[in-house]
């Protein structure tokens, strides 16, 4: 009687086993057609896009997320007084948001940032190198990406440098910079960490790594092949950063340069700011500060 109950016993629980995984598939299969519905309707992002690709933002192995190539969206804005506005973005060649002409006379002006610069919220004639190639008679080309670091930024430059060929470079920086440079100091931050991979600058070379505990390989499978995985993970992420864990700007607000992880992200910053002085020559190089937040606007 027991020999008759075992079999029986395996085959219950395999039946449950199929059924329970059944089940999650079905939920994922769900959720994702349910989040592309939302991103088609809402964000006009196509249903079948690019697994790599997120809007405005498409996944790199080398770079950890570049600009979308010939993107483009109108939508509504607000503006701080909940005033209403229309905004009309597009991003061409590579992901410029202004790629001028290369075989202009005039002087040309390669601005690259972050999101400042990126300026999803402005449209193209409004962003502030828009305003400058007005003021200043000159042909832009412009580059930037929400949350990029300057090893990213560096890298970005190193690739069109030599096709540009720039009159002046104007390099923005932001004070999440510093954050964004150091693994350890990203993965200590909930308020400037986004959980993608990215570059870091590690003993002289690139390396690329995750800044959540999740590690590399989850993450890009994630980033790369569900938009509802990605919403699930997010969100955890945002959870984890409402809990009592202290995001580690507020230690370096506090300790400032004797912050051992801020002096060593300081320290890489001007390491790879060296890089781009030696990589552009001669050619002038003009930075500013996009915020005021300290000590990271001393450090620039």
């Amino acid at each position: 009687m027991a020999q008759q109950v075992q079999p029986r016993r395996r085959v219950l629980v395999a039946g449950l086993t199929i059924a329970g995984l059944g089940s999650i598939l079905l939920c994922l299969i769900l959720g994702e057609l349910a989040i592309r519905a939302v991103h088609l309707l809402r964000d006009d992002i196509p249903f079948f896009e690019s697994p790599a690709r997120i809007g405005p933002i498409t996944m790199d192995s080398k770079l950890g997320w570049r600009a979308t190539e010939h993107y483009g969206q109108d939508l509504e804005e607000h503006t701080l007084r909940g005033q209403p506005y229309h905004v009309h973005r597009t991003q061409g060649l590579l992901g410029f948001r202004t790629y001028g002409d290369l075989r202009s006379t005039k002087p040309k002006m390669l601005v690259i940032g972050d999101s400042f610069t990126h300026a999803m919220a402005v449209s193209n004639d409004r962003t502030y190198y828009a305003l400058l190639s007005d003021l200043l008679g000159v042909e832009t080309f412009a580059y930037g990406t929400g949350g990029y670091g300057t090893l990213q930024e560096y890298l970005l430059l190193d690739e069109v440098f030599d096709t540009i060929r720039p009159t002046m470079v104007l390099w923005q920086f932001c004070s999440n910079d510093f954050i964004n440079n150091d693994h350890a100091l990203e993965m200590a931050s909930s308020l400037n960490n986004n959980g993608w991979i990215r570059p870091y600058w590690e003993n002289g070379r690139p390396v690329l790594r995750s800044p959540k505990p999740s590690g590399v390989q989850a993450r890009e499978w994630i980033q790369r092949h569900s938009r509802f995985l990605y919403f699930i993970v997010s969100r955890v992420d945002r959870l984890r950063a409402r809990g009592p864990f202290e995001s580690i700007e507020f230690q370096i607000d506090r300790a400032r340069f004797a912050h051992p992880g801020f002096a060593r992200s300081v320290q890489t910053t001007d390491e790879l700011m060296g890089m781009v002085r030696r990589r552009i020559g001669n050619v002038p190089l003009y930075a500013f500060n996009c915020d005021r937040d300290e000590p990271y606007s001393t450090a620039v």
